[in-house]
């Protein structure tokens, strides 16, 4: 097994995502006179919530394995993946250490299937 080390700049960007994803939802629902709107507010938050959880354990469950298949090996030392969550794909650009058992995480993109 592998262990996972997220670059500042990928928390960032799913956190920069997440917030995109709920903020597109809860626009909707700005000035729209619905007296229960805190409810489906609330409920935007709670699926955000969870779809950022699922990212991070998507991450965790796809890069600790030893083997990963689908892999675009870009040269000796850079790789990247494509992992599927809800209706988006992730593009995710990793390093990986084969001695100490380190994958380093660099980049991850977002994109709607």
């Amino acid at each position: 097994m592998f262990k996972i080390e997220l670059k500042s700049e990928v928390i960032d960007k799913i956190d920069n995502f997440i917030d995109w994803y709920l903020n597109s939802f809860l626009s909707l629902f700005i000035d729209s006179w619905i007296k229960d709107v805190y409810l489906i507010e609330e409920n935007y938050k709670n699926i955000a919530t969870k779809f950022r959880d699922q990212i991070y354990s998507s991450l965790q469950e796809t890069c600790e394995k030893e083997i990963i298949f689908w892999k675009k090996v870009w040269d000796k030392n850079q790789l990247s993946i494509i992992i599927s969550i809800w209706n988006y794909k992730l593009f995710v650009d990793y390093k990986e250490d084969e001695i100490l058992k380190i994958r380093f995480i660099e980049n991850i993109e977002f994109y709607k299937k």
